[in-house]
């Protein structure tokens, strides 16, 4: 039985609105179309890693990563150690699940709603901490370092510059060291995280059975706005490029209405297609059309 839809479509343009600060613009040179499956399609082993499959969760990790960091409200970038007195530094995910669960208690004892974004590192050692993005947690909940204190010699020069560092000490008391500053750059920030998505942490936290992210549920994503092809132009007459390779096509633009409105007229849904189409095929036989 043919299928209603091909299995790839080639040459599609998704227009995203990332939070009301960029408009994601791409042309996939051939696109999956979801839902389609083949008979002749041989199956995944589960849990096996491979370099095509590793490329393939770097890409879509850091791809979600990106909208869940752009898209959501965050005020702190953090840093949580484990003291190995403590917790077991090596076990991500028992420490996955206790400081979610952790999370949720304090938020629900404190009547907050704290959303979080986590990226795991791994030590040469082999142990485990954590960067990230939080939100929800108020200011009065932290304690400002001081110069008093004996700290690592980056709060130090921090510090020293005038720059306020924080603990969240109900954490440290739990797990361990942490950090926390205020957001002051959010495209550094958010860039300083998507660098720690490698393929070496993919390899480790697959074969662990693990996840290159964490994040609190309900966080905001990019809304799509279109999916389409573009007609009677070419993707760079509508925006410049600002990444290409062999399989897509990437422009960035500040979030302008001006600017949204002719991007959703240039590219054409499948459905604004067909009634083309059957509008064309009207007039042409109509009395409008053109006979001999």
């Amino acid at each position: 039985m043919p299928l209603k839809e091909p299995k790839y479509k080639r040459g599609v343009v998704i227009i995203k609105d990332y939070g009301g600060k960029y408009i994601r613009v791409s042309q996939h040179s051939t696109l999956r179309t979801k839902g389609i499956v083949c008979d002749d399609e041989a199956p995944i082993e589960k849990g096996s890693v491979n370099d095509e499959k590793l490329d393939t969760n770097i890409s879509r990790a850091k791809a979600m990563l990106y909208e869940y960091a752009v898209c959501n409200p965050w005020s702190w970038f953090l840093t949580l150690t484990l003291d190995k007195a403590k917790f077991n530094r090596y076990a991500l995910g028992l420490f996955h699940k206790a400081l979610t669960q952790w999370m949720r208690n304090y938020s629900k004892q404190h009547n907050l709603k704290i959303k979080f974004l986590l990226v795991p590192e791994q030590h040469k050692d082999g142990a485990w901490h954590i960067h990230g993005f939080l939100f929800g947690l108020p200011l009065e909940h932290l304690r400002l370092f001081t110069l008093q204190e004996h700290l690592p010699k980056y709060i130090r020069k921090k510090l020293k510059a005038g720059e306020s560092v924080y603990t969240w000490e109900p954490y440290a008391n739990k797990f361990g060291f942490c950090d926390i500053e205020p957001i002051r750059n959010e495209e550094a920030a958010r860039k300083y995280v998507l660098k720690y998505i490698t393929k070496d942490m993919s390899r480790c936290v697959s074969e662990i059975n693990a996840h290159m992210y964490y994040c609190s549920r309900g966080l905001k994503c990019a809304e799509e706005l279109k999916k389409g092809k573009l007609i009677d132009c070419d993707f760079t007459d509508i925006v410049p490029i600002d990444y290409e390779n062999d399989y897509v096509r990437v422009a960035w633009l500040p979030h302008d209405e001006d600017t949204i409105e002719r991007l959703m007229w240039a590219v054409r849904t499948d459905r604004e297609l067909k009634k083309e189409g059957a509008k064309q095929n009207d007039f042409a036989s109509s009395d409008g059309g053109i006979s001999d």
